[in-house]
């Protein structure tokens, strides 16, 4: 496991506003997230539909029960952990609409105006077109009118959830209306933790967005590393100093602005003549070097038909 090279946020101690918060799904992400909040002082319990997993939790002193059981109604706030596995390619949402469904009938004798937060990584577009039909649906109540509903993407690891929802190292927080935002905002805030606010869509962008570029790094350095090999190079070396010496590496905007295709003296020539070398000198192929020519090679061509 890599850890951060950051100073761990302390707990800011603040007047906390006590919440009743349910956690829907309660394996390492739910469970972190519910721990979390307990520790500040909000009234915390655990739902999941595994019989084994709630006995665990109760075990270790957690209140825990099956979706619809008296520890679920009238809670001021539900943190939906549900997976999102990819079965065949495609997203799975058999679990979570599941969940959802049960969420929506516990709802519809909440006489509170409960708060809705879907943590589990779905495309853009899912919560409202999805999500927010299917509690609307089976609890014959109105989204944003009878409850709230909001996306708050997760960046835990599995080895450190816990330590990482302590000390969040950013905090992404999705809305649609001005109420729900500050419920959010003060949910978060002890946590000390930069906390942007976006677009329940644009937050469920920003998690994708977020693990393939942390997949594509590695896919990066695993395709350069081959070649080094090939070419007889020291690539740890060869990495540690690249890291330092990149721009991408420590200037944070570097890329990320609307600037269209990467162009220079140096970038295209040296891209295109490292992959024909690479191709007939060591053998490999390299199809992410290839598709980084290929995207620039048709933003360009976008640019001069004036796309």
């Amino acid at each position: 496991m890599e850890t951060r090279e950051t100073t761990k946020n302390p707990i800011v101690p603040v007047n906390i506003n006590k919440k009743k918060i349910s956690i829907i799904g309660s394996g390492f992400v739910g469970k972190a997230a519910g721990k979390g909040f307990l520790s500040l002082g909000h009234d915390v319990t655990f739902v999941d539909i595994n019989t084994i997993l709630i006995e665990s939790l109760n075990k270790e002193g957690l209140e825990a029960c099956n979706i619809g059981a008296s520890c679920s109604n009238d809670r001021d706030i539900y943190v939906v952990s549900v997976l999102t596995p990819t079965i065949n390619d495609h997203l799975d949402f058999r679990f979570i609409d599941s969940a959802l469904a049960s969420l929506g009938r516990v709802l519809k004798s909440n006489a509170n105006w409960p708060l809705i937060i879907i943590r589990s990584t779905v495309p853009p577009g899912t919560v409202e077109k999805r999500f927010a039909p299917i509690l609307e649906k089976y609890s014959d109540k109105k989204a944003d009118k009878d409850f709230g509903i909001a996306m708050n993407p997760e960046f835990l690891r599995e080895v450190s959830a816990e330590e990482d929802f302590m000390h969040p190292w950013i905090v992404i927080l999705g809305s649609r209306e001005p109420r729900v935002a500050q419920i959010l905002q003060e949910l978060y805030q002890p946590f000390n933790a930069p906390i942007i606010h976006m677009t329940i869509k644009e937050a469920e962008m920003m998690k994708y967005v977020h693990n393939i570029y942390n997949a594509n790094k590695i896919s990066f350095f695993n395709e350069m590393r081959l070649v080094a090999e090939s070419a007889g190079v020291d690539a740890d070396k060869i990495f540690e100093a690249v890291v330092e010496s990149a721009e991408a590496s420590w200037n944070k905007k570097y890329g990320i602005r609307n600037f269209g295709p990467f162009d220079g003296s140096c970038l295209p020539k040296d891209t295109l003549a490292f992959l024909n070398w690479a191709n007939e000198k060591t053998k490999k192929k390299m199809p992410l070097l290839h598709a980084v020519i290929k995207i620039n090679e048709h933003l360009k061509e976008k640019e001069y038909l004036g796309y």
